[in-house]
């Protein structure tokens, strides 16, 4: 095996330089670096280690980094939605010192009533049975304003009122005036004529000679103000004079003794203090706490709010239910889809397909007919609610019910963007900041024997008349949620985000400086030791230098020194 001595070009210049082998053998065992390396080394090492200096406060500083990470991250929105719940809370119910109080009592947000009807454009084939063509005339639109009238809070926690509706003329957003006139279908008369399909044949001749005296006929030509307001109806007046119906008068009209009167009777709802889920929930409506009409104790239940507002934070997959006297019963809304609305992101609640659905298609629907009065899916009978009379409730347009009901009528063109009765929620506070409340009256037609002003008409539900109440909060409730909600959030956003970039670039390199410490501390200490055991001349050296050694000798002719030869 070779034994060379290292080298790195000429053997006895490296020799003599070093004072010779003795000195070799005494070399330090690190190499002298040039002081602008060792320099660069420092500033290398100060720019890794400038947030720590030792590696107690680089874990220090790593443990501040995180707690501001995790404080960004979690304590902040936490902090937000606590902040949020005690602002609404205090601000969500009807007493004297809330913030919402006022406006529950005599609301500001504009709102409007609109009016449709249909006309017949074929009366004298409706009543031989054929289809009838109906053309939609409007909307006629009307302001409405409404006061709380004897305002009085209960002692168990609830508020009683009496609302109050007033209705003005919009011409502006109408397409013509309340003079208008249309050939409508004949409510009263034909209520008349159902009422009278079980009687005998001589009953129904002798009303329908009555009828002829009276001037009926199945249609009527009638202005949009007989029909919302009211009108003299001969029928009425002898129906009043002979055998007087209580709450039926001698005129007839859709809102008749609505404007400006109480006809809507004493609400009391719950006023939201000691249970903020039932904050504006009906307790009781004109003393009492249920319905008498319906067919089940379920149906006749008087659950819900009356539409303005909802308790707080509403979770996505509640139904919402909604009072209304003039429909008798209690009517589910369900969520739909996130809407935005004028920067706001709320939620879009529609009266849910199954409302109207018939006991047979939907069970728990049993209690609002019976057999005589189930209709097909999409409509609900409304005869104990008005006093007999064969009216249903639908969506404008028949919109999602059974297509058999369209099909009867010529001129109907449901649309979801015009018909779907919904609202959009702000569901922090559970407050409408849209609405578009639509509904349909239609009357029951069928053809009675013995009366001949039905004629041979087919049996179908009559669409008469359709509204709808809009609601569209105005620009300062706007501006007042981007200042209390969206500006706040934004605020605290800004902080969480900060926090977790300001812990990051803490916990980073201060990481990075604490490795770095410790694998430089781990390399001195190990090449210490490998410095104290490594031969100063290595095999691998011998070999590689060997060759040049020989190269020296044999350029000067001379043989190499018996010590340096191969043995």
């Amino acid at each position: 095996m070779a034994f060379t001595v290292p080298v790195v070009l000429n053997f006895q210049a490296f020799i003599r330089e070093r004072g010779g082998i003795a000195e070799l053998v005494k070399m330090p065992k690190t190499l002298d670096l040039p002081e602008s390396e060792l320099d660069e080394m420092e500033a290398t090492k100060s720019r890794c280690c400038c947030c720590c200096s030792t590696p107690k406060s680089c874990i220090i500083v790593i443990i501040t980094g995180i707690i501001l990470i995790i404080s960004g991250a979690v304590a902040m929105p936490l902090i937000y939605d606590a902040m949020i719940k005690v602002v609404v809370d205090d601000m969500m119910q009807l007493t004297p010192s809330s913030p919402i109080y006022d406006e529950w009592a005599n609301p500001t947000v504009p709102l409007l009533s609109k009016f449709y009807f249909f006309e017949v454009q074929n009366p004298d084939e409706v009543i031989n049975g054929d289809k009838p063509a109906l053309v939609e005339r409007g909307p006629y639109s009307y302001k409405l304003i409404v006061k709380r009238a004897n305002v009085t809070s209960n002692a168990n926690g609830t508020i009683s009122s009496i609302p109050v509706y007033t209705y003005v003329f919009d011409r502006e957003k109408s397409v013509g005036d309340e003079s208008d006139t249309f050939l409508s279908i004949n409510m009263p008369m034909t209520s008349t004529a159902y009422m009278m399909k079980d009687e005998s044949r001589f009953v129904k001749q002798s009303m329908s000679l009555v009828l002829e005296a009276l001037g009926e006929s199945m249609f009527k030509r009638l202005s949009v103000a007989d029909l919302l307001w009211g009108y003299d109806e001969p029928l009425f007046e002898l129906v009043e004079k002979f055998f007087p119906i209580p709450g039926v008068g001698s005129q007839f009209g859709f809102l008749l003794g609505y404007n400006g009167t109480d006809i809507n009777g004493m609400f009391t709802v719950y006023d939201g203090v000691a249970n903020k889920s039932k904050l504006n929930h009906v307790n009781r409506w004109k003393g009492q706490t249920e319905l008498d009409m319906w067919y089940t104790p379920e149906a006749n239940m008087m659950n819900g709010t009356d539409g303005m507002m909802w308790h707080p934070f509403v979770e996505q997959n509640e139904t919402l239910p909604l009072f209304h006297q003039d429909y008798c019963r209690t009517m589910p809304y369900i969520y739909k889809e996130d809407q935005m609305f004028k920067g706001i992101p709320l939620k879009r609640y529609y009266l849910a397909p199954f409302a109207y659905e018939n006991g047979t298609t939907y069970p728990p629907n049993k209690g609002f007919c019976n057999e005589e009065t189930c209709a097909p899916a999409g409509i609900q009978r409304m005869d104990p609610c008005r006093f007999g009379s064969p009216m249903g409730l639908s969506n404008p347009h028949f919109l999602y019910a059974d297509p058999w009901l369209s099909d009867q009528i010529i001129g109907l063109n449901p649309d979801v963007e015009k018909h779907e009765n919904y609202f959009l929620l702000e569901p922090k506070m559970g407050m409408p900041y849209t609405m578009r409340m639509r509904l349909q009256i239609n009357m029951y037609i069928e053809n009675v024997g013995g009366i001949k002003q039905m004629g041979n008409v087919r049996t179908m539900y009559y669409p008469a008349i359709w509204f709808a109440q809009e609601v569209d909060v105005p620009d300062d409730v706007i501006k007042s949620y981007r200042l209390g909600f969206q500006l706040t959030g934004l605020i605290v956003d800004i902080m969480k985000y900060a926090m977790i970039v300001i812990g990051s670039l803490m916990v980073i390199p201060a990481s990075i400086a604490l490795v770095n410490t410790c694998y430089t501390k781990h390399q001195k200490k190990s090449g210490e030791l490998d410095e104290e055991k490594k031969p100063l001349l290595t095999n691998e050296s011998r070999r590689d230098n060997h060759s040049n050694i020989t190269s020296v000798y044999a350029e000067d002719g001379k043989e190499m020194p018996g010590i340096l030869s191969e043995s």
